[in-house]
């Protein structure tokens, strides 16, 4: 084929060679041209690309490999792509192009290059390639340059690079790639700097994010930052946040890359405000001279800046309305529902959090107008963060109060904090805050938190459960369809009644947060409130991991039982065969109260949708066997017995160092509150759940009934009605058409179900635009919030859903995304429990401590870094994760 010009230097490079260079290269040669500080180098052209793809072997692979690879299963896809990029990177360099790269490699006066991707279809307006093609540092060697272009020009065939095309219909064919290759810069710090937010979209704000070193983590996003927020109009510092930078990139003088260890500077700014300030001005000039917002890659060495790339801000927001720049928040809702929601179940969640938040609202003095709280996107709930953090601004005490505390090593809730806090008053949500009524109504906040007293939950628990015995023992298959629809609706009106009892789950949760002050006020130790909720019993989630236990302790001995029970996996086949056994009886006994009991708890329980336990006996049966496997290795009930002797002894040891009897008093109070809190907060949930498992009864026979009466195509279907749409369609009086109606929210519920959308949403999601962030997984510590005291280390055993069928062995530590009522069970052999995220008083945190579990939460990706079977550690005293090997 015919070459053009294979390699030009970056001063020389004019917009007649845009198709030649790509969009990176061309802003550089831009950039030079008009005066600013760029390192020399020089480009590899598109021509020398075309040219190696030229080869006869590549040429022969790529017109055998691409015309049916969208076609592959997702793996087939992978591996061809990979072969592809090995088969780029094996196939020798034409001696043309080396003889061009290597006369511009001698004429660097250099001893070590950067070599970075510029591929031509990177950078345009409507799509922004970022991140996608690779760069290579440290090079110091001709050989290395030639290795590190090919790996550059491979890099146009990674499975993230290809998804990307395929997803913007963009020819993969007609993406051609150029190389730069330039002089390091040996930074000192280095970042990224926006001449408008790209978050909020304000082109009046100057935002500069730093890292101490090289920027090749900042740029992937694995590294923290400092962010500073200037005004455009003056340079003056709106706001700025300073991380805690536990780690720099370095080039070593061999030219291999370091991370190294930042230890007394790690909370320093990376720059000073002297720089900043620099930064800032040389960027307004870069913005001016090309026109347009720029995202500028920069760094610093000694008292001179480099700018290392400059392009447009391709995901600038461009209206003007607040709603448009508020955060949404995936915490704490991913806790209670951790999947996409049915319509159904949407509907029953409207009724009674409105009401909720209503009751909270009218607690603060505050008047939301029409904010949403919380809405759904991409089929999941999320919270407005925006919101909250407009409450908090007006809050008396609420804008100076450290939330950076509770973030752990939780990417999601630090960027949630940080954007908060750097988000400037007129972006938030507009409320209505009543500050002299809200004054005023603190002494009647202080009573009503003095109120709550266990009596008093005692007292809602019996009505709770007095209100809702009615519906436990419902005869629905006796029911006529109306009454099924009446009752239904009865059912929901009675949760506006658990509603109002929100103001004592309150009080206890202050109640626990007043316990931790003392402990660390007077004892000196703030996990000692932990261990004094050890062991407390009572909690019926807690309750049916040990009556579990308790089963498959039954089922251990004859061992002809327990024999069966290992060997089959169907429960109706555990049934034919043991029913002759003279040990069957009592231990089909113990079976049925122990679904009496809690057969209805399971993974995501305020979903109607999901099946309960009691509906599931052959997932109730893998967990007997599973506690069969190590009921030799461990005995929880008896640990349990050990940890309430232990708390007890405890509790008298701190009366005993309390000499003054007024913080006696207080101590006592706090910890009865603390711990009957705790089991309140548990069961009040658990008599919810109890009332919601009897709903989906009378959901599932109607469907079951309206399927036969040729209503629904299939009795699923009554999950995607809403519950105000339930009785209009049993009696007929439906003004839509039933089916059609829910064909297409089946068809959304499904597309949701293959997108997970991020844990934080700025703006408005588009599931075709989002590009998942990358993790960091060469870490070996995470920080997180200490929830449950103790260290313990052990085998890592990471579970990702209840219902994946994998079982924790006696003495490994959970590591799990969160944990409801349905992860109960992996409790009793755990020796640890890690989680990424989580608060004080979530449920895993509770259940935690109940058992004497060490727990560390908001551990951020721990799912994602650790993997099975590493030895780790967790410190549940000050929130420490360690990965030993």
């Amino acid at each position: 084929m015919r070459t053009g010009q294979l390699v030009i230097p970056l001063q020389s490079i004019s917009n007649r060679h845009t198709s030649n260079v790509g969009g990176k290269a061309l802003g550089l040669a831009r950039l030079m041209k008009a005066g600013f500080p760029v390192p020399d180098g020089f480009c590899v052209t598109t021509d020398a690309y075309r040219t190696h793809l030229a080869s006869q072997s590549l040429a022969l692979l790529f017109n055998q490999a691409l015309p049916d690879l969208n076609r592959l299963a997702p793996q087939d896809k992978s591996k061809t792509l990979s072969n592809v990029r090995q088969q780029i990177i094996g196939t020798p360099v034409s001696e043309t192009v080396i003889s061009q790269i290597a006369k511009a490699y001698r004429s660097l006066d250099t001893d070590q290059l950067a070599i970075r991707s510029s591929a031509t279809a990177e950078d345009l307006r409507e799509h922004s390639f970022a991140g996608q093609y690779d760069t290579f540092l440290g090079v110091t060697s001709l050989e290395q340059c030639l290795d590190a272009v090919k790996k550059c020009w491979a890099s146009v065939w990674t499975d993230r690079a290809y998804e990307y095309r395929q997803a913007n219909s963009i020819d993969h064919l007609k993406v051609q790639m150029a190389v730069i290759v330039q002089q390091l810069v040996p930074a000192q710090a280095s970042g990224i700097l926006f001449t408008a937010d790209p978050m909020t979209g304000r082109s009046d704000h100057i935002v500069i994010e730093a890292c101490f070193g090289l920027g090749d983590s900042l740029v992937s996003g694995h590294a923290a930052s400092d962010r500073f927020v200037l005004a455009k109009n003056n340079l003056k510092l709106i706001s700025q946040s300073i991380a805690e930078k536990r780690s720099r990139h370095i080039v070593c003088p061999d030219g291999s890359l370091s991370k190294q260890t930042v230890t007394s500077d790690a909370a320093a700014p990376a720059i000073d405000i002297a720089t900043i300030t620099k930064l800032a001005k040389l960027a307004l000039k870069v913005e001016r001279k090309l026109g347009c917002p720029q995202d500028i890659e920069w760094s610093v060495y000694g008292s001179d800046i480099y700018l290392l790339q400059s392009r447009p801000i391709t995901t600038l927001r461009t209206t003007h309305t607040s709603r448009d720049r508020w955060i949404w928040s995936g915490f704490p809702a991913r806790e209670v529902m951790p999947d996409v929601a049915t319509p159904i179940t949407r509907s029953l969640i409207d009724s009674f959090i409105g009401a909720l938040f209503a009751l909270l609202c009218d607690i603060l003095c505050i008047d939301p107008g029409d904010v949403p709280m919380y809405d759904y996107i991409a089929g999941h709930s999320y919270f407005n963060a925006s919101f909250w953090g407009a409450v908090i601004r007006v809050i008396p005490g609420g804008r100076t109060y450290d939330f950076a505390s509770f973030t752990g090593s939780n990417t999601a809730l630090i960027k949630i904090v940080g954007l908060l806090r750097n988000m400037p008053d007129e972006d938030m949500p507009k409320i209505k805050f009543n500050r002299l009524r809200f004054t005023l109504k603190i002494p009647l906040l202080i009573i009503g938190i003095q109120r709550c007293t266990p009596k008093k939950g005692l007292r809602i628990l019996a009505e709770t459960k007095s209100r809702y015995q009615k519906w436990e023992h419902t005869d629905v298959a006796g029911l006529s369809s109306e009454q099924l629809s009446v009752y239904c609706t009865d059912i929901i009106s009675d949760f506006a009644e658990v509603v109002g009892n929100f103001p004592y789950m309150f009080g206890t949760m202050i109640a626990y947060l007043a316990l931790e002050s003392v402990c660390a006020s007077w004892f000196s130790d703030k996990s000692l409130a932990g261990r004094l909720l050890g062991g407390i019993g009572g909690l019926d989630d807690a309750q049916a991991a040990m009556d579990l236990w308790q089963l498959a302790a039954k089922a251990n001995n004859p061992p002809e039982l327990k024999s069966v029970l290992l060997n089959e996996n169907s429960w109706k086949t555990v049934v034919t065969k043991i029913s002759t056994m003279p040990a069957a009886n009592e231990f089909f006994r113990s079976w049925n109260e122990f679904m009496t009991c809690h057969g209805h708890h399971c993974r995501g329980e305020l979903e109607l949708h999901n099946p309960r336990w009691s509906e599931s006996p052959n997932y109730i049966l893998a967990l007997v066997q599973s506690y069969l496997t190590c009921i030799d290795k461990t005995n929880p009930i008896q640990n349990h017995r050990n940890l309430d002797q232990h708390r007890r002894s405890l509790e008298k040891q701190c009366r005993r160092r309390l000499k003054n009897p007024l913080k006696r008093m207080f101590f006592n109070q706090f910890l009865i509150r603390s711990q009957n809190g705790a089991v309140f907060r548990e069961n009040i949930k658990s008599e919810i759940i109890k009332v919601l498992a009897t709903l989906r009864k009378l959901l599932i026979e109607l469907g079951r009934r309206l399927h036969t009466a040729n209503i629904l195509a299939d009795p699923d279907d009554i999950f995607f009605l809403t519950l105000e749409e339930i009785e209009p369609v049993v009696s007929a009086k439906a003004q839509f058409d039933i089916r059609n109606v829910i064909t297409e929210r089946r068809a959304e519920y499904n597309k949701w179900l293959s997108v997970t959308p991020p844990d934080v949403i700025v703006g408005r999601f588009d599931p075709d635009d989002y590009i998942p962030e990358q993790v960091e997984t060469d870490v070996d510590v995470l920080k997180g919030l200490a929830v449950s005291p103790g260290v313990v280390t052990g085998k890592a055993k990471v579970i990702l859903r209840t219902d994946s069928n994998t079982q924790l062995e006696a003495g490994e530590i959970l590591v799990a995304p969160f944990t409801d009522p349905g992860w109960v069970p992996y409790f009793l052999p755990a020796a640890g429990l890690v989680m990424n995220q989580g608060s004080l008083l979530s449920h895993g945190s509770i259940v935690a401590r109940e058992f004497g579990i060490p727990a560390v939460v908001n551990v951020g990706h721990a799912t994602e870094i650790i993997k099975t079977g590493q030895t780790i550690q967790v410190d549940g005293n000050h929130g420490v994760v360690k990965i030993l090997y």
